[in-house]
C-alpha cells in the first residue's frame, strides 16, 4: 500500500529540512522528508557554514540576512542549539589595478545592505589591522566588515530543525532513498522509495546533485555538475590568538576560513587544481597532499603567522553547480506540483531557513512572500539571460572562488 502525504521532501540537508519545518509552522503537518543516508550526509554535513551576508544582489543578501536572524536567534524561531558563534566576518575582493573599480562597487554594496538591513562597515587597511592586529593588507585598500556575522554548527543546526519540523508534525526517515518522481500527465503524484511508493500532490527536491537524473527522468533537465571541493583543520602557531578570529572569505588572498574550536581554523582554497568536476556517488573524500600547503600558502598571505601552522586532517565535499552559480529555486516548469531547491554552488548552507521559509510559502500562498524568488527560476538557463550579472556592482575576482557574490 502507498503512503500519502501532503508535501514529499527530498533530501535531508538544511533546505529540505527547513522546507519541512516551515510547511508545519503554516499549517501544512502532512509532511514527509526523504534522506537516503542520515541527516546532512551531503553538502550540508561537509560546509564551513560560515554565515556571510556579503552580496552584490539584492535576493541574496536578504536570503542571507533573513537566515542569519533565524540562526541568532535559533531558540526562539526553532528551538535547541546550532551551535552559532559571532565572530563577525572580513570579506575582500581584488583592489590593485583594473580591478580599483571594486573599492566603489564595495561601497555601493555596503550601502545597498544597510537599506535590506545588514549591518557592513567598509574598512581602511589600517581599521583592519585594529580589528585583527594579526594580518597584513597591502594588497587591498579596503575589505567588508559585518560585525553581526558569524558560524554555526552545520550538523547540529539540521538536525535541530529536523527535530522542529518533527515536533510540528513531519516525518523525517532517514535511510529512505528516492528513486524515481511520479508524474502523472503534467503533475507530479508522489515518489518511489526504496521503502514504497509516497503519493503526494506536491514533491519539493532538495538533494543537490543526486537531484539530477530524478529530474532529468521526468524531464526537468536542470544544468548541474558536481564539484569536488576540499577543506582542511589547520593546528594555528602559538603566535596566533587562541580564539577571537573572525572568520574570513578573503578572494584577494585566495582563501575562506573560520574558527573551528581554540587553537584550530578550518580553511579552503579558491578554484583552479583543488576543484575537480566528479561523478556525485564515486569520488574521494580525502584532502589531496598537496591541498593543506595550498592552504597555508594561501592563508599566509593575510596572516604571515599561518605560514607555521600544522595540517590536521581534512575532508572533500561536493558543490553543486549551476552556469551561473546562483541556486535554482522555485516551480519546475511542465511539471506542476514539483518545486525545486538546489544549485547552491558552494553558498547555500548561510541562506537556507530563509528558502525553506520561501518555498513553503510558495506551496501554501501560491508565491514566496518573504523574497521574491523569480530571479531563481529554472527558466533563465533556456536562453543567455543566465550570462548577465545580477548586479551592477557584482565584483570581478583575481581568485576563482567557484562562485560570484
Amino acid at each position: 500500500m502507498s503512503e500519502h502525504a501532503e508535501v514529499v521532501v527530498v533530501g535531508g540537508g538544511i533546505m529540505g529540512v527547513s522546507v519541512a519545518h516551515a510547511l508545519t509552522q503554516l499549517g501544512v503537518r502532512d509532511v514527509v522528508v526523504l534522506e537516503r543516508r542520515t541527516l546532512a550526509a551531503g553538502a550540508s554535513g561537509k560546509t564551513g557554514a560560515l554565515l556571510r551576508q556579503h552580496y552584490t544582489n539584492v535576493p541574496e543578501a536578504t536570503l542571507a540576512r533573513i537566515s542569519l536572524e533565524i540562526f541568532q536567534h535559533w531558540a526562539e524561531y526553532i528551538g535547541g542549539d546550532c551551535g552559532f558563534q559571532q565572530t563577525g566576518m572580513i570579506v575582500t575582493v581584488s583592489t590593485s589595478g583594473a580591478d580599483a573599480v571594486n573599492i566603489e562597487k564595495m561601497h555601493r554594496v555596503a550601502a545597498m545592505h544597510q537599506r535590506v538591513g545588514i549591518r557592513t562597515h567598509i574598512v581602511s587597511p589600517e581599521e583592519l589591522r585594529g580589528l585583527q592586529p594579526f594580518v597584513i593588507t597591502d594588497d587591498i585598500a579596503a575589505a567588508a566588515w559585518e560585525p553581526d556575522s558569524g558560524v554555526v554548527d552545520a550538523v547540529a543546526a539540521t538536525r535541530s530543525m529536523a527535530e522542529a519540523a518533527a515536533r510540528g508534525g513531519a516525518r523525517i526517515r532517514d535511510g529512505v532513498e528516492v528513486t524515481a518522481i511520479r508524474v502523472v500527465g503534467d503533475r507530479v503524484f508522489g515518489v518511489d522509495t526504496s521503502d514504497g511508493p509516497v503519493d503526494a500532490p506536491s514533491v519539493v527536491v532538495a538533494a543537490g546533485s543526486w537531484s539530477v537524473p530524478l529530474l532529468a527522468a521526468v524531464g526537468v533537465v536542470v544544468p548541474i555538475e558536481a564539484l569536488r571541493v576540499q577543506v582542511a583543520v589547520l593546528n594555528r602557531p602559538f603566535s596566533m590568538p587562541a580564539t577571537g578570529t573572525m572568520s574570513y572569505v578573503d578572494t584577494a588572498a585566495g582563501f575562506f576560513c573560520r574558527n573551528w574550536g581554540p587553537n584550530r581554523t578550518l580553511a579552503g582554497v579558491g578554484g583552479g587544481e583543488f576543484h575537480d568536476v566528479v561523478e556525485p556517488d564515486d569520488y574521494d573524500e580525502r584532502i589531496d597532499p598537496a591541498f593543506g600547503p595550498a592552504v597555508k600558502r594561501a592563508m599566509s598571505i593575510r596572516m604571515p603567522a599561518m605560514a607555521d601552522a600544522t595540517v590536521l586532517y581534512g575532508h572533500a565535499g561536493i558543490y553543486d553547480m549551476t552556469p551561473d552559480t546562483h541556486p535554482v529555486l522555485g516551480a519546475a516548469p511542465g511539471v506542476a506540483g514539483l518545486l525545486l531547491a538546489l544549485g547552491f554552488s558552494g553558498a547555500g548552507f548561510k541562506k537556507g531557513p530563509a528558502i525553506g521559509r520561501c518555498l513553503a510559502e510558495g506551496i501554501v500562498h501560491g508565491r514566496s512572500q518573504s523574497v521574491d524568488l523569480t530571479p531563481f527560476r529554472l527558466e533563465r538557463f533556456e536562453d543567455d539571460s543566465w550570462r548577465r550579472p545580477w548586479s551592477e556592482d557584482e565584483y570581478s575576482f583575481s581568485t576563482d572562488f567557484g562562485h560570484r557574490f
